[in-house]
């Protein structure tokens, strides 16, 4: 049977399979490590969560949506409206369907996700930048201190399966498994809507160039996106009378704000140094994660890759928005299009690979273990 991949070499296809597999490896590993290793004072999640290492914060709120459904309740702070159905509930499927517990096969599902997303971007990122860049990239994201939630009982990987699939696919034309990955994505995260302009730019590129003959099968792709977009909402319309529960349940029980992106990012530059007087680098971490980020962007436009640095620009631009920066570090894991100018950059300068590597790993491992305590949230 033909390989779906049609730019990555079979060699390099190994390689990042090698790759996943040691990295995934690793970070189970690592975490089970980290659970014996000492700390200062334990936080009393521990006791009131029982759970796997890889699984904590928002985990809770995702194992809540699976095992107890949705539920609002006006008078508590924080409900768990406020995370998306897709995944918790595909890991349920599995674990119903294989007798295994809901949060290890959840781990499971992420690591398997993140294997079949690595190959995908490697087949785009090979066609873009040539043998080798397949690999680079997935080493690029690995390598990046917040890597590990691609392991745990989170989204991210589901998530970034979904938006790789929708680019790939989109890419080739192949538009039914372009609208299938973007109707996923849109019932994965909230800001999976943003794969809709994307979406919608490649497939006019496609009909301008008269690569695609047919609009009707793009605009059909780009209508499954945005349906999915519009899913829960219209389920929390339904059910709760409010299609706008999530929005609002944000902006009850978590720091979310509609703010101007200059606001906020004055807010946290003014506190900057006060929180590195206090030995908290949270701030610091933040702000530079935007200004790579919006950098790797840019590098995107410059390229020639538009739908790719429309979903990044829009992404950060909402990010931005949002009142916070916090767990900014997190939601740029799956600015997938990003690690490709990112690898690049490496793979013509050895010794800032190495340095990249060696700082993105070791922060990695830092940050793992205060996350496995319930110190870091993300």
């Amino acid at each position: 049977m033909r390989s779906p991949l049609t730019d990555l070499q079979p060699a390099e296809a190994r390689s990042i399979l090698l790759v996943w597999a040691v990295w995934s490896l690793g970070i189970v590993c690592m975490a089970s490590a980290a659970m014996a290793l000492p700390v200062n004072h334990g936080s009393p999640w521990t006791a009131v969560f029982h759970a796997p290492p890889l699984a904590r914060w928002d985990s809770s709120w995702y194992h809540s949506v699976e095992v107890e459904g949705y539920r609002f309740d006006p008078s508590r702070p924080e409900n768990n409206v406020g995370f998306y159905p897709l995944y918790p509930k595909a890991a349920g499927l599995l674990a119903r369907a294989l007798h295994t517990p809901l949060l290890a096969t959840g781990i499971a599902l992420s690591i398997a996700c993140l294997g079949a997303a690595l190959l995908l971007m490697g087949d785009l990122f090979a066609g873009w930048g040539g043998a080798g860049s397949g690999v680079a990239g997935a080493a690029a994201l690995l390598a990046f201190p917040t890597a590990f939630f691609l392991a745990a009982f989170y989204t991210e990987s589901l998530f970034l399966l979904c938006l790789v699939a929708a680019f790939w696919a989109a890419r080739r034309e192949r538009w039914l498994v372009a609208g299938v990955a973007g109707f996923a994505a849109g019932l994965t995260r909230f800001n999976g809507f943003l794969i809709v302009p994307a979406l919608a730019l490649q497939a006019w590129l496609s009909v301008r160039t008269r690569r695609e003959r047919s609009r009707l099968r793009p605009a059909l792709a780009v209508l499954l996106a945005a349906a999915g977009a519009c899913a829960y909402p219209l389920y929390l319309w339904n059910r709760f009378g409010d299609p706008l529960l999530y929005v609002r349940s944000k902006m009850m029980g978590w720091p979310v704000k509609p703010t101007a992106p200059w606001t906020l990012l004055g807010s946290v530059g003014s506190g900057l140094w006060t929180d590195l007087a206090a030995r908290r680098v949270g701030s610091l971490v933040e702000l530079l994660s935007v200004g790579l980020f919006t950098v790797l962007t840019v590098a995107l436009f410059r390229r020639g890759l538009k739908p790719e640095g429309v979903f990044a620009g829009s992404t950060l631009l909402l990010l931005l928005t949002s009142g916070t920066l916090a767990g900014v570090q997190r939601y740029v894991l799956v600015l997938f299009p990003c690690y490709f100018p990112l690898a690049q950059y490496l793979r013509a300068r050895p010794a800032v690979a190495v340095a990249y590597g060696f700082l993105g790993i070791g922060g990695g491992v830092v940050l793992l273990h205060r996350f496995v305590h319930w110190y870091f949230v993300g």
